[in-house]
This record gives C-alpha cells, sequence and structure tokens, in this order.
C-alpha cells in the first residue's frame, strides 16, 4: 500500500491503481491461506474462493472485498499495458485519472483494514 501511495503523490496514478490492486489481492490472498487453504488464482476465480469461505463469517465486509475485487479487475491490465481503441494506441496515463486512483486507494485502504483485522483476530497479526 506504501508504494500505491507514494505514487499517487508523485502524479503517476497508473502505478498507484497497480500498487493498490496488488495489495488488495494480497491482503485477500493472506485471509484465505489464513484458513489453511492454498491461493493460486486471481480475477473471478479469488473473488469465488473468498466468498466461498467467508460468506458466513464476514457480513458486510465480504461485499466490500468482493466488489473490490471486481473493481479492481478492470484497471488491473489497463493500469500496467497500453491497449488499442479504434487504431489508436492509448496510454494508461490517458485512461487512469487521479479520481480513478484515489478511488483505488481507498478501496485499497478498506480492504487491508479488513484483511488485518482479521488476521490480528486469528493471531496471526499483532
Amino acid at each position: 500500500m506504501r508504494r500505491a501511495d507514494e505514487a499517487f503523490k508523485e502524479g503517476d496514478y497508473p502505478e498507484a491503481v497497480f500498487h493498490a490492486q496488488q495489495a488488495v489481492e494480497k491482503a485477500v490472498k493472506a485471509m484465505i491461506e489464513a484458513e489453511r487453504e492454498y491461493v493460486m488464482n486471481h480475477g473471478p476465480a479469488l473473488a469465488s474462493q473468498f466468498s466461498r469461505l467467508f460468506i458466513e463469517e464476514l457480513g458486510e465486509d465480504l461485499d466490500t472485498v468482493v466488489e473490490s475485487l471486481g473493481w479492481f479487475m478492470e484497471y488491473y491490465t489497463r493500469s500496467r499495458y497500453p491497449f488499442i481503441m479504434r487504431g489508436e494506441v492509448i496510454s494508461p496515463e490517458r485512461y487512469i485519472d487521479e479520481f480513478t486512483a484515489d478511488e483505488a486507494l481507498k478501496r485499497c485502504r478498506r480492504v487491508v483494514s479488513i484483511a488485518e483485522e482479521y488476521l490480528r483476530a486469528k493471531g496471526l497479526l499483532r
């Protein structure tokens, strides 16, 4: 999350989104692995695995995490790689702006907070 914050402060919004997405994914995977399940996926499969494990336990936090995983799916590739639209190469800087990066950081902070709270309750974080 620190790298996402640093990139945002520097105005590198695509990089901020990328690092926020990575932090969210790692937080979610840590929660899954705390349940003694092996994780080797991302995207929809990760959200499904997470939902299956935590549907009874997390309440509204489950919705927050799953919704954020879905939100980041759209931006993961676009924050890292140019893409072609109507024959024109579009760089990440043209697609991801300050508003999008700010939203990514807010989502990241919330998901990481949920994961930290959960891992503390399990005795895995101090």
